[in-house]
Order: C-alpha cells, then structure tokens, then sequence
C-alpha cells in the first residue's frame, strides 16, 4: 500500500466516524429536546418539631398521576413533570397534610420543595418550606440545634471556613463553653477533658495519649469535617460516661451531584520561617511523621537485658550497636505547608443509589519556641529553674472514604472509613540550676518523637418497616496507637557559680534523664455494636435499644540507660564524661574502663487492660398541650454494666499485679421542651451520669513528662464518680443563621477525680490520680449570633456573633486526704469565664467574606497542689484572628489568615511565682482552593 492509498483510507475511516458522532448527536438533541418541557421535583419530609427525616411520606402533585414517596432518608424525587404550576401535597400517617402552591415547573430544570409536617394534635393550617438541610452550613446547624431533643452547641464547616482553625481542637474552642489546654484537649463548662467523650460519626474513637482520659482532637483535620455537636445535656440514648460534654464530630457526606475540590495552603510564622532550626538525623519518611525504623531499638538487644544473667563483655557488645544520634544539625526552617483533595458523587446504579465521598489532608508545621520551666519547694524555697528553646516539627495528615447505598426507599446501608496521623520531632535545650544540696548549672538536651494515630471504621444500616418500626444499627472498630521511639535525654553538669567544663551526669544506674532512652508503644483498640429502634405511635413516641462494647489496651516501655562502667579494679577513664554531646556515645566508648548500659528493671513498665460495657436503655417522647403551647416530655432510663481490668506487675517484676473495677448503674433522664411559639423554646434536663476511671489511670505505671519535669502514676484505688446534671436553657431563633440563647447549669459530682501532685520525690515531683469527696460546678451561658443590618441598612453585609461562659466550681475533700490543697478551690482545669468574640463582613456581590475572631479563657487550676504549695494557674490569654475569604472565580477562590496577631505566651504561675512558661508565634497563611 503506497502513502496516498494509507492516506485515502484514512480519510474516509475518519469521514465515517465523523458522520456516526453527528448522528449520535443528532440523535441526543432530539431526546434532550424533547425532554426540556419536563423537569424535576426533589426535596426532603421531615418532623418539624424535631427535625427528623420522614420515611415514607407520599408526595403528589394534584390533579395528575406524578407522585413519589420519601426515602430512608426523607429525600423524594418527582420526575419528568411537564413545564407548568403545580399544587403539591405531602401526607403521612398522625401528621397533617400539608399542601404546597405555585410549584412552578420549567423544563430541564430541578425545583426544591422540603417540607416540615406537623403532627396532628399539635398541626395548624399552613405550610412550611425550608431551605435543604445541609448540615456543614450554619443555618441548617441551628435548625437542628433548635429541634434538638437536648442542649447541644455545635460549629459547621461553614463557620469553620470563616476561621484560620487547621484541627478539630482549633475549630471547638469557638463553641460556647469550650475552652482547649495544650492545644488539644477540651473543657466543657469548667469541667476538665475527662469528663468529656469523643464520638466520631456517633462511634466512639480510641484514645492515643498515655496518661490522659481523653481524645486528642488535634488528631482530627477541620477540612474533613461537615460540622461538630456538643451535647451539653443526657438522654438515655447516649453513652452514660458523660458530665462535661459528648462530642459528636461528623465527616463530610457525599453530595448529591459531582463534586471536587483541592487545596493548597503556605503559612509563615513570624518566629520560626526562615530563621535557624535545629534538628537530627532521622528516617526517610519524616516528613510523613512516620519513623522508618531508624530510631527503633537494636534488634541485638535481648528482650530480657535486665535479667538474662548476660556477661559484662555481652552486654557491652549489645551497647555497641546503639546508634550515636545525640548530634544536632542547623538548618533554615522552611515554609510551612499543606493541601486537602475530596471527591465525591452520587450516583443511581440498577436502581438503588450509590454515594461516596474520599478525602485525603495533609499539613506540616515548624515550631521554634521559648521555654521556662521552674519548680519550687514547699518551703517556698526554688528547686531548680530552667529556660531554653524548643525546635519541634509536627504533621498532620489524614483521609476518610465514606460510602453508602440506598436500597429502595425504605433501607440504607453506610460504610465510613476515618484515619488520621500526627506526629511531633522535638529537639529541646534548657539550660540552669539545680538548687538543691550544694547546686549545680546544668545544660540539659533532648530528642523525642512522638506519633498518634486513630482510625475508624463503621459498618452501619437504616431500615423502615413500615409505619410501626425505624431502626439503626452500627458495627464500629477504633484502632488508636502511639509509637515513642528513643526519646533520649542527657544532662551536662558543674557546680554552681564554677567555670569548669561541664561534665556528664551519669552514674552506676540507670537514670532517664542522664544518658537514657526511652522506648514506649501504646495500642487500644475499641470494638461495639449498637442498635436503636424507634416505634412512632398516635400519642407517643417510643425508642429503645443496646450496646455491647469492648475496649483493649496494651502499653509497653523500655528505659535502657548509659552507666559508668567500674570494671573490678574500680578505674574508670573519667575524661570520657567531658566529650561533647555528639562524642560522648559513641560505640568505642562503651569498653570496660568506660560506659555500659542498663535496662530499669520495674514490672509496671508494661501493662494490659480491658474494659467492656453492656447497656440497654429505654426512652419514651410524648407531646402536650399547655397554656396553648406544645409541651414535649422527653424520658427514660439507661442501664449501663462496666467492667475494668488491668493486668500489671510490681516494681520488682515479681509478682502478678490484677485490679477490677466493676460498677452497675441506672442512669435516669428528664428532659422538658416547653415551645414558647415557633421559633422559641424553653428547656428544662435533669439526669444522673457516670465518670469512669481512665484504664490508664488505674495502672500502677509512673510515665515521666520531660516538659514538667514529673512523672505521672496511676492510682488502683480510684472509684468511679457519680454526676447528677441539671440545665435550664432558652433559646429563640430568628432570621437566617440568627439566635440567641441563655443557659443557667448545676453538676453534683461524688467522687470526682483529679489529677494531683505529690512532692518529695528524688527526681522531682509526681501527679497522680485521686477521688475527692464531692466536687459542684455551676454556671451561666450566653450566646447570640446577629444580622446588624437590623440596625442599619448601612451594616446589611455584617454580622455579629458571641458567646461567654461564666463558671463557678467547688471541691470538697475528704476528712482523711492530706494531700489535696484545701476545700472550696475550685475543680482541676475550670475557667472562671471564657470569651467568643466574632464579627464579620459577607458580601455576595464581590464573593468576599472578612471575619475578625477574639478568644479569651480565665485563669485555670493546671494541677492541684498539695501539703502547703500553691496551686499551678494558667494565666489569661488574649487571641485575636483574621481572615479573609474571596472568590475570584465560580471554581477558584483564595483565603488569608493571620493567627493568633498578638503571639502572647503562655505562662502558668504557682503562688506569685512563674512555674512554667511556652512561647507563642503569630502565622499568616494563604491558600487557594479550586472545586467542580
């Protein structure tokens, strides 16, 4: 075949393939043309007092055959309904029917209708449309805050947008009553994170923390979140180890249509970005915040160094196979950086429909901070007094893939997936004196990383039989796990007021803060299952259900440390403890007439527990009449059957440590919701929760807190407390995305524990847990969210939003404590107020949004002091955000953030004297976003 023919026959392949598009285009215009006179109505049915989707509702379009039915969702569509004006009119069973006029059809076109319906005995004659209820949008929040069955508080997406906020934690401190310590964990109303629960898509998540009985919401990216809930306020069907708050944090659902979206974001902090930066030699993926493997110990080393009957010349072979990673290196601090993808769709596959929605999140930070730590005796007198620098580079990255399949109109199955890591790479310097005895100046260094992760899994369904049945169920696994490899500390030594060189301080034992490493991993792992079924009746409302749960937990350390080594002529070449830092172990060094090592031989070193959790609850909803208002009872009961072990050893790994905590508890609830007129309510909750003792908290295992210079121990002898919980609460909404609210509550807490500290020890102070005889919290909230164009027309584009928390609490200590500073002080952790400022400028011309942030916390108890010591106090701090949102495009936006402007530190206080302080810095941020 010569060229022309190749090209002749090519020419004409490409004619007929020309010709078939044209025609298949031909074809596809005259359907579409034929199908531009009809569109579609969709929308969702749902209990206008309680905002509930509505399974099974019949929706029609008078005087023709065009219906449909609501799904499992509440969601119907009506298809291919001719261009024209339409009456609509939507019925259920014990509801009134509602008719909706003037649903004007265009053809090619979807028109939105959602209905409230009204239940019979309450129902007047009208009709209510409401906007689509998109939770992670601040309007739709409200509504379902305001047709909530208790008192609850949340943020949406929305919100969270308008805000430099990067985590979780970041995002809750602007919620009414919240405040965040140590960036990460929550008080609600004056009570501290362990009376607080985390729920993740309503499943309980796994704590990552060794010595905290809470989540660390920092483990949570904010751009993966639709909105998040706080309940402040019990019903029966919620778990009952609950006084502060239950947090309910909710992952972005899939959208009904096509949609993507990336960002990428650059910050700068004022501190840190472009300025030195220490660091060392670690791993391949630490960038990830995942350790390759380079700071896991030898596998040379035996399992059992500490009583495996080793020769010295064996286990100086196993010192020389550390690595000497004591150096450190100087480089630029970079940028920091970070971006977010999702995609999600829904789809109709055969019939039933099909969503998904996945999302992957990524940021790091580098972090270049001033440290103070000062410790003093009872005497008044200082024990040691510190300052220097912290270098600190943490990630945090994370994604979920949400999916969900609706099985006809009346069954849906879902199946979320959330996981999230963190990680922290800190290089510490302090440098001072030690004041006790003769006293010494002394240079101390360390190097830790630390990474937390937490994911979880959710298998859940919901299915309507009928009129006479709803159920939900779920199936949830939450895997969380903490990895601290070589945390390694050394102190460098001489006498006080002396010029000689600084020498190492170590000695014939093991010690971890001289020349130690520190090898620790947490897992826990939390299993259930739980089922809710709702019987709706003419009169009353009726819900019931169970949960089986089963958490595990098993931690593990190692402190294998750096000793003298006296051979038995007693020489020892001395000159070594002068080399500097990254000489100073090197392998050559661990000889006979120089260093060995040694592994802490202490049986609470490692640890296993369990706890396991059976409920049942029954609850009943019955409204009224009264004084010509809608009254709405909300009440019942929970059982709950708990179960905690801990299986351990003593401090000389001879003997079997087990401890059991079992408590059987009826955990009753009354909730009133008196409805002043349709946008106003009057509420009233009285009930009787539990708090539990952390497994970790029961574990005889001391854990040492290189930044406080203490170690924390468990106590086995804790009880668990018992919290009777009342509220009264008005709110009145008005206006898109306005309310306001006023809260007046009262917590009764027996036994409440606190962490305290205990003096005397040789190595510093030591916190453990302790039940005091009865602690009350009290207080008052109030919050209010305005349009200030009802002032003016001048000030349409701003809004105003604030809210403040004023809390009182008391402990009372029991006749036998000694320890426990003194009666009446307020609880561990409680703010006496908390301030949410907010305003800010939306305008839908030139697609900008401008909001200015403020938030304040009263000074708190950090840790409770003992004998005749002062409390630890957290002094106030002033935080002031800005940030800008513009759209330039339909698809393209930019947004800019200065956080925290005023960079103040943060200083903690004992008495008149500064205990601790942590340095602050300011960032600005930009980040471009573009969607589909």
């Amino acid at each position: 075949m010569n060229l022309f023919t190749a090209t002749k026959t090519r020419s004409s392949k490409l004619i007929k393939t020309i010709r078939l598009i044209l025609l298949i285009a031909a074809v596809i215009s005259i359907h579409t043309n034929a199908q531009t006179n009809k569109g579609t109505i969709k929308g969702k049915v749902v209990d206008a007092a309680s905002g509930e989707a509505i399974i099974g509702a019949n929706v029609f379009l008078s005087g023709t055959t065009l219906g449909a039915a609501s799904d499992i969702e509440g969601n119907y569509a009506i298809e291919n309904v001719p261009a024209g004006n339409y009456e609509m009119i939507v019925s259920y069973i014990s509801y009134a029917k509602t008719k909706i006029s003037n649903v004007i059809v265009k053809g090619g076109e979807i028109v939105i209708r959602n209905v409230a319906l009204r239940s019979e005995a309450i129902a007047v004659d009208e009709v209510v449309v409401t906007s689509k209820a998109d939770e992670s949008y601040e309007a739709a929040l409200l509504n379902k805050q305001k047709n909530s069955i208790s008192i609850s508080d949340g943020i949406s997406a929305e919100q969270i947008k308008r805000s430099p906020d990067a985590t979780s934690s970041d995002a809750l401190k602007r919620i009414t009553g919240i405040s965040v310590v140590d960036n990460k964990f929550i008080f609600v109303r004056g009570t501290s994170e362990r009376y607080s629960n985390a729920l993740l898509n309503n499943s309980p998540l796994s704590s990552a923390e060794p010595d905290k009985k809470s989540f660390a919401f920092d483990l949570i990216p904010s751009n993966l979140l639709a909105n998040t809930v706080i309940d402040k306020s019990y019903t029966p069907d919620k778990p009952g180890d609950f006084a502060g708050g239950l947090v309910n944090l909710n992952t972005i659902d899939f959208p009904d249509k096509l949609k993507f979206n990336i960002t990428i974001n650059g910050s700068f902090s004022n501190n840190t970005s472009l300025e030195d930066f220490k660091t060392y030699n670690g791993g391949k993926l630490d960038f990830l915040g995942i350790d390759d493997g380079s700071r896991s110990l030898p596998s040379s080393i035996p399992s059992d160094l500490s009583k495996g009957n080793y020769s010295s010349e064996e286990i100086l072979q196993f010192a020389q196979t550390l690595p000497n990673n004591w150096s450190t290196r100087t480089k630029k601090a970079p940028l920091n950086g970070g971006f977010m993808i999702s995609l999600g769709d829904g789809v109709t596959l055969l019939g039933p429909r099909f969503g998904f929605v996945a999302a992957i999140s990524y940021k790091n930070n580098f972090n270049r901070t001033n440290l103070e730590r000062n410790e003093y005796e009872s005497s008044g007198e200082t024990r040691f007094s510190y300052g220097g620098r912290q270098y600190k580079y943490s990630t945090l990255w994370g994604g979920l893939l949400n999916l969900s399949y609706k099985l006809g109109n009346n069954h849906k199955l879902s199946f979320k997936n959330t996981y999230s890591h963190t990680s922290d790479d800190e290089v510490s310097e302090l440098r001072g004196a030690q004041f006790t005895d003769s006293g010494t100046e002394q240079i101390q260094s360390a190097f830790r990383f630390t990474s937390r992760e937490v994911y979880l899994g959710q298998l859940s369904g919901e299915h309507y039989f009928g009129s006479l049945l709803q159920t939900e169920w779920r199936l949830y696994n939450s895997i969380s796990k903490r990895n601290e490899p070589d945390y390694r500390r050394v102190i460098y030594s001489r006498d006080l007021g002396s010029d000689n060189q600084f020498a190492a301080l170590l000695g014939p034992q093991v010690n971890l803060k001289n020349g130690g490493r520190f090898y620790s991993n947490l897992d826990e792992t939390t299993t259930g299952f739980a089922a809710d079924f709702k019987i709706p009746l003419k009169a009353v409302n009726l819900k019931l259900g169970g949960l089986y749960e089963d958490k595990n937990r098993e931690f593990s350390s190692r402190l294998i440390g750096t000793i003298i080594n006296a051979p038995g002529n007693g020489y020892t070449d001395f000159k070594l403890l002068y080399l500097p830092l990254d000489q100073i172990f090197s392998p050559d060094n661990y000889r006979r007439n120089g260093f060995s090592i040694q592994e802490y031989l202490n049986g609470t070193n490692n640890y296993n527990a369990g706890q396991t959790i059976s409920a049942f609850y029954f609850m009943a909803e019955y409204s009224l009449d009264f004084l010509g208002k809608e009254l709405k009872l909300v009440g019942g009961t929970r059982l709950e059957n708990s179960r905690q072990t801990v299986n351990s050893r003593d401090l000389s790994d001879r003997e079997d440590i087990f401890i059991e905590l079992t408590n059987n508890d009826l955990l009753p609830s009354l909730n009133l919701i008196y409805k002043l007129n349709e946008n106003a309510n009057l509420r009233l909750s009285a009930n009787q929760t539990v708090n539990r003792p952390e497994l970790r908290e029961l574990a005889p295992f001391a854990y040492f807190d290189f930044y406080t210079q203490t170690s924390i121990r468990g106590n086995s002898d804790l009880k668990r407390a018992v919290i009777k919980n009342y509220d009264l609460r008005y709110e009145s909404y008005f206006g898109i995305g306005e309310m306001i609210s006023a809260s007046l509550f009262y917590k009764d807490m027996k036994d409440a524990i606190e962490q305290v500290v205990v003096t005397g020890s040789a190595l510093g102070s030591e916190r453990t847990f302790r039940n005091s005889d009865k602690a009350e919290v009290y207080g008052l909230e109030l919050e209010g969210r305005f349009g200030l164009g009802r002032i003016t027309g001048m000030l349409s584009n701003f809004f105003l939003n604030g809210n403040y928390t004023r809390v009182k609490s008391s402990v009372t200590v029991k006749g036998t404590e000694t320890t426990i500073a003194r009666n009446g002080r307020p609880l561990q952790g409680q703010s006496p107020y908390t301030i949410n400022i907010g305003l800010s400028y939306n305008s839908d011309d030139n697609g900008a949004t401008v909001s200015l942030l403020y938030n304040r916390i009263g000074e708190r108890i950090i840790e409770v002091a003992t004998a005749y010591q002062e409390d630890i106090i957290e002094e106030p701090r002033d935080v002031i955000d800005f940030v800008i949102n513009k759209s330039l495009t339909e698809s393209l936006s930019l947004k800019f953030s200065a956080k925290d402007i005023l960079g103040k530190d943060q200083i903690f206080k004992q008495g008149d004297k500064r205990a601790r302080l942590n340095g602050r810095e300011s960032a600005i941020s930009i980040s471009i976003s573009y969607k589909l």
